[in-house]
């Protein structure tokens, strides 16, 4: 197999590799010309090798980006009425677009949702200045890069000092992390003589330097500056250090990936998060407090609240409760999906409402969280039962499926209820399944129902059926269709019977069930759920080959736009038969390609990371093609440096198709699982695939994921560029 080629400069490169040595260490240069030794171990475990490497490569990344980026072509410094007269508000944030599955009341994606509502506040266009440096973030908006950082800064004595921040929109407390074992401390007292990894930019820092807080003996690790928390979270869960700090939203986003680290105690708590301006911009300042007091921003993510529409409408979000697959909602490509999660989005922004995404542990959790007030609408694929009736008002059915009894291909004859007696069928005790085979076994008695956890989702229960774990199930059609376009070895044996989904609300909630009724009512005339139902369940792109298309065996060329993959390609160092390979991939070489989920052109760009990367039209060729390979070029370059060459292509392919957050999730799995995770094929690839199962992905911080559809893309990708570097010259 020909290898994925990536250039630097003018020849084929190669990705330098970190030494393996006897005692493992990173110091950091200081200041005043000395060193510093971060951390040591001379532990030969695999584990704390990988550890200390991926840090050196950390450090690499921080030097190669220094010396690589170039200075932003225009700078401002101005306060609201430049802003205004220039059209455009410029917010710095974070890479990623979502920073978790919200687990929690914690909106997934808060402070771009407040920039993009600010922008359209002040009647502005907006514009996302990426940072990967943290302790450079108050740096770029002093040098006026940006006008305002929204990347969950705390507010602290020394960040005030640097820039103006406004009324806090969230409070956090700060946790320790460390693990978990009759060594873990109970108090801050405890932590005399231990060490504590934290970044010297991070409010963390602050909170554990600040006078009358320090604990004598207490040993502070300055991590790098490019170190996410997460990570050095994985020092802690690797032995390294002996304890670091999260926020506790972001904590509740990753803790259960780590078995083994536990929050004891908080060493602060109620900490305010808020947007950073520069000082001199008074302006700016009064009008973005006034936008986040009208918005109703400010703290209150945990609070209950039972109000109907008018409450909804002067708070000014809607909190949706559902759960977190294939059905409903997931993160694809650092934007938020899914059929459910599409249509009530539409109808939040329909009402001036922002969409928060509430997931609760278990489908049984569903309505007792929406009657405490924990969210506002359950649409989750509910089947509109009698006893789900009595505990909240249902809407107008937006959906009609049938419950189909469920086999695998080559199991035994079972085509009625009949041929049911002296069998098990296996579901969730809250599904409506359940109900619907309970009143079947007063009919005909003589088979088993066997209960099944609450926290699998259907597709998974489906998964277990083809695999042999049971025989027997019960599924919507819908989904069973589905699970059968990706090659499940699945049929369903006989109709059970006709069913409707609806939303749910609490009972007292009139106005809300007449708005969403009249939405419903609307969108099925349109056809807009028909439209939805296509897209999420029916509109599945076939895998299709190079030689359907072009033969450039005998032509010479791969396309029409080969003069714009070279041009690209020899910009940001790849192989142009590469770029290519990923342009037939995502679109077979048609510019007018619009995905199911919205990725558009030659390159299948979504539309936010367009804007990031200075797309002004999706559709045209020329932009698409050097946005994409801009991107794929980053991608790569934010894999970390020690991986080898081979493999850091093949994870940016990955990235490039699920997105990089997908990919951290499944190298984190594979670690666990003991394998490299550093290698694509036969590791991370394995990983992978396991995100599509619940009891890995809800571990995950960005949860569930078709691993299948990255795994399949990185394979063809690789296959289309064999074939052009067989037939095409460089």
């Amino acid at each position: 197999m020909q290898r994925l080629q990536y250039r630097t400069g003018g020849g084929q490169g190669g990705a330098g590799g970190g030494g393996r040595h006897a005692d493992p260490h990173v110091e950091i240069l200081m200041n005043n010309g000395s060193t510093k030794k971060v951390f040591s171990s001379s532990s030969s475990s695999s584990v704390s090798a990988k550890v200390v490497r991926s840090v050196l490569a950390v450090l690499s990344l921080s030097f190669f980006l220094q010396g690589c980026s170039s200075p932003p072509a225009e700078n401002h410094i101005g306060d609201i009425e430049e802003i205004v007269a220039r059209k455009v508000l410029r917010v710095i944030v974070r890479p990623e677009p979502v920073a978790f599955v919200p687990r929690g009341n914690y909106p997934a994606a808060l402070e771009r949702t407040i920039a993009r509502e600010l922008a359209a506040e002040l009647g502005v266009e907006l514009e996302l200045v990426v940072a990967e440096d943290y302790a450079g973030i108050i740096d770029k908006l002093l040098d006026g890069e940006g006008d305002i950082v929204a990347t969950g800064l705390t507010v602290t004595k020394a960040r005030k000092r640097r820039a103006a921040f406004s009324t806090p929109y969230l409070y956090v407390d700060e946790l320790l992390i460390t693990r978990t074992g009759d060594d873990m401390p109970k108090g801050p007292e405890e932590l005399k003589g231990r060490d504590v990894c934290v970044r010297k930019s991070s409010s963390y820092f602050q909170t554990l330097t600040a006078p009358g807080s320090r604990v004598p003996g207490l040993k502070i690790r300055e991590m790098p500056e490019l170190l996410p928390t997460e990570e050095i979270a994985d020092l802690v869960a690797g032995g390294l250090c002996f304890a670091t700090v999260a926020d506790s939203n972001y904590w509740e986003a990753i803790s259960g990936g780590y078995d083994n680290l536990s929050a004891p105690f908080a060493l602060s708590t109620r900490r305010p998060i808020a947007l950073a301006m520069r000082p001199g911009a008074r302006g700016l300042k009064k009008k973005v407090n006034e936008f986040l007091i009208s918005r109703a921003l400010t703290g209150g993510y945990e609070a209950l609240h039972a109000d109907d529409l008018n409450g909804l409408k002067s708070r000014k979000v809607l909190r949706m409760l559902t759960r977190n697959n294939a059905m409903t909602y997931y993160i694809y490509r650092g934007t938020q999906v899914g059929f459910e999660y599409e249509l009530v989005r539409r109808f939040a922004e329909e009402h001036d409402l922002r969409l928060d995404v509430v997931i609760p542990p278990g489908h049984e959790d569903l309505i007792p969280w929406l009657n405490q007030g924990r969210g506002d609408i359950v649409a989750a694929a509910l089947t509109i039962t009698p006893e789900r009736a009595e505990r909240a008002a249902f809407t107008e059915p937006y959906n009609e499926v049938r419950e189909v009894v469920v086999v695998r291909e080559d199991y035994g004859e079972v085509a009625a209820s009949e041929d049911l007696v002296g069998k098990v069928v296996y579901v969730r005790e809250s599904s409506s399944f359940y109900e619907t085979l309970v009143d079947l076994r007063e009919v005909v008695p003589g088979f088993e129902i066997a209960l099944l956890p609450e926290d699998l989702e259907t597709e998974e229960i489906l998964k277990g059926v083809e695999e042999g774990e049971w025989d027997i199930t019960v599924s919507d059609s819908n989904l069973l269709e589905v699970e059968r376009s990706y090659g499940r070895k699945l049929r369903a044996a006989f109709e059970l019977k006709d069913t409707e989904l609806g939303w749910a609300v609490r009972r007292e909630n009139e106005g809300l069930l007449e708005a969403l009724n009249a939405y419903i009512a609307r969108e099925q005339k349109q056809g807009t759920v028909r439209i939805m139902k296509g897209k999420y369940f029916e509109n599945r792109r076939t895998i299709r080959r190079a030689h359907q298309k072009f033969r450039s065996d005998t032509s010479g060329r791969i396309s029409p736009y080969d003069d714009l993959a070279k041009k690209y390609a020899d910009r940001y160092g790849l192989d142009w038969r590469l770029v290519s390979a990923q342009i037939y991939r995502e679109s077979g070489f048609d510019p007018n390609t619009v995905s199911w989920a919205g990725a558009v052109g030659l390159m299948q760009l979504m539309p936010e990371t367009a804007r990031e990367l200075g797309v002004s039209d999706v559709y045209e060729p020329e932009q698409s093609i050097r946005a994409g390979t801009k991107y794929m070029s980053r991608l790569i370059r934010r894999i970390d440096g020690d991986v080898a060459l081979e493999d850091r292509l093949l994870f940016a392919l990955a990235a490039y198709n699920v997105g990089y957050s997908h990919l951290t999730d499944a190298r984190r799995l594979a670690a666990r699982k003991g394998w490299s995770p550093d290698r694509w094929f036969g590791s991370v690839e394995r990983a992978m695939l396991l995100l599509e199962k619940p009891e890995y992905y809800r571990k995950a911080r960005y949860g569930y994921c078709r691993g299948s559809e990255p795994v399949a893309y990185v394979r063809d990708v690789q296959e289309l560029y064999d074939a052009y570097v067989e037939h095409v010259p460089q």
